[in-house]
């Protein structure tokens, strides 16, 4: 009998550490017109920063930058689960450019109050921002 007086003990600690997990925040995005930049950042290059805008509506997107497909945006949807968003582009393009620039693919999001970051990091030691502010 003394060896099952520890049981409850142990079930209350494993329901604890089952329950005690941590999760990642769930972002989400207000609707609406982000203005801001581009940043792509390395560590033997220095790019240029870009402006962009970016309009949320629901799970669709659309926007533009102030130099041309630096960054790509057109249109398309995005979804968001835990901290990451994946953006889906629905628009053609040509192949005279670096289609590492096209919004597609996921990033990194992090949302804070109307500031909206969004980053994506590749493994050359390169990686892409986004610095957003929703306008109103």
């Amino acid at each position: 009998m003394k060896k099952l007086a520890y049981l409850p003990a142990l079930l209350l600690f494993i329901i604890c550490m089952v329950s005690c997990e941590k999760e990642e925040p769930e972002f989400k995005i207000v609707s609406g017109t982000y203005t801001g930049y581009f940043f792509r950042i390395g560590p033997s290059v220095d790019y240029l920063p870009s402006e962009v805008t970016l309009e949320f509506n629901g799970n669709k997107f659309e926007g533009s930058s102030s130099i041309e497909k630096y960054p790509a945006i057109c249109r398309g949807t995005f979804e968001i689960s835990g901290n990451e968003i994946e953006f889906s582009n629905a628009c053609p393009w040509t192949a005279e450019f670096d289609w590492t620039y096209i919004l597609g693919g996921k990033f990194e999001i992090f949302v804070e109050g109307t500031h909206l970051t969004l980053t994506r990091r590749y493994s050359n030691d390169l990686y892409d921002s986004y610095s957003l502010e929703r306008q109103d």
